[in-house]
């Protein structure tokens, strides 16, 4: 059986993903990644913010669509192709536990 992927959602000119950083984060070369079918859909979908959240630590981490293009790298790490992107180019931010994360 084949593990369901989080493809996070897109909503107005954002898209958001909730992850574990932790387990998230490909920490040897410091990327986290996106399936080119989500790539796609931000493409098609007037997308200019990625927001990788992840709850147990309280922080978000985002970047702008130019930033994330100029930068990701298709390649085959794990179990199919991905766009790997550099942690680097995002900003990390405490998330306010009274504000929702999407």
């Amino acid at each position: 059986m084949k593990k369901k992927i989080n493809k996070g959602k897109i909503i107005g000119d954002t898209y958001y993903k909730n992850v574990e950083f932790s387990k998230a984060v490909l920490w040897k070369d410091r990327q986290i990644s996106i399936p080119k079918e989500v790539r796609d859909n931000i493409r098609a979908g007037g997308v200019k913010t990625i927001v990788f959240s992840d709850e147990k630590k309280n922080e978000r981490w985002v970047a702008s669509i130019e930033e994330v293009a100029k930068s990701a790298i298709y390649k085959q790490e794990g179990q199919e192709p991905q766009f790997y992107i550099p942690i680097g180019i995002f900003k990390k931010e405490r998330i306010n536990r009274t504000e929702s994360l999407f």
